[in-house]
């Protein structure tokens, strides 16, 4: 009896050849900034600079606000009115400020969600990731990050983000433990971060929530 491929839900090591996995139909392509681009096919990035930079210039969509994942919720709450006029410069900013700020919170480990603008799987899976971050609050910072946006780049190619959405796991210290695999459905995505939330989740924490179920 055949059985159906398996995804890896997480993944440990990185970078790997891409081009040599099998494409999923579910899975987010997205538009890396302009200088990842230019690293991949230089040729390419010069007959299309100019229309790679008008599109960007319109990513940002309303559905996706990063701000309401930074630590610090008094700062965030005044800065989501002002979420939908930003430009991705001050877009890109906003978001790694608020990654910054989960870094500095101690808190026992922060995960980063790249997304595109342009992903309904990502828009899909806004309310459960604010959900999956209130729950755990008292240890766990999620941060957005728009795989877009050329503000992104050095963690882009540091953590060799080839696809969207990817969680990518960071311990206290900042250290990369693990992330989430090549998406083929919304579900397999939410077990793949539920994988990585269990490698870092404090004992106390689990105990309390199993007591608080009981």
């Amino acid at each position: 009896m055949s059985s159906a491929p398996k995804h890896d839900l997480f993944c440990l090591k990185w970078p790997w050849d891409v081009n040599k996995q099998t494409k999923s139909p579910n899975l987010c392509n997205f538009e890396g900034p302009w200088l990842f681009k230019s690293m991949q096919n230089l040729g390419s990035l010069v007959l299309n600079s100019f229309n790679s930079v008008s599109k960007s210039s319109g990513l940002w969509v309303s559905n996706i606000n990063p701000i309401q994942f930074a630590s610090g919720t008094t700062q965030n709450s005044n800065l989501k009115s002002k979420a939908k006029t930003l430009s991705p410069q001050e877009q890109g900013e906003a978001e790694q400020r608020a990654f910054a700020s989960a870094l500095a919170s101690g808190k026992e480990a922060t995960v980063i969600e790249f997304y595109s603008p342009k992903c309904s799987l990502c828009n899909s899976l806004l309310k459960f990731v604010m959900e999956v971050e209130n729950r755990n609050s008292d240890w766990l910072n999620i941060v957005l990050a728009d795989a877009e946006n050329e503000k992104w780049l050095p963690e882009l190619l540091h953590y060799d983000i080839k696809y969207v959405p990817c969680f990518v796991l960071l311990d206290k210290t900042g250290w990369a433990v693990a992330k989430t695999g090549i998406p083929s459905s919304r579900l397999h995505v939410v077990a793949g971060l539920s994988h990585l939330l269990k490698m870092k989740r404090p004992a106390s924490s689990s105990s309390s929530r199993s007591s608080s179920h009981g």
